[in-house]
């Protein structure tokens, strides 16, 4: 599957199937930005690699339908894109 054209993720097979490989490997995804700029992002959803989550914590955020937070794997942080402006997927 590498550096295949992204499934369409407009249903929830799709998003499915890459939340399955976010969370048992390194993947790779090509989005648009808002913006307009294209960003590269590694990412992940490897309970391995994710940070301990505060339980003390009262900030959360409301969950998207539109847009999935990922792991960025090149910053250390939480990142987000957008279902709809995926490009392209690779498993690194």
């Amino acid at each position: 599957c590498n550096g295949e054209d992204a499934p369409s993720f407009d249903t929830q097979a799709g998003k499915d199937w890459l939340l399955s490989n976010l969370h048992d490997n390194d993947v790779i995804v090509t989005f648009t930005k808002t913006d307009g700029s294209e960003r590269v992002m590694r990412c992940t959803l490897q309970e391995s690699v994710l940070p301990v989550v505060e339980t003390k914590s009262t900030k959360t955020r409301a969950k998207s339908e539109d847009s999935l937070s990922v792991w960025d794997l090149d910053a250390n942080a939480w990142r987000s894109f957008r279902w709809d402006s995926v490009r392209e997927i690779i498993f690194g």
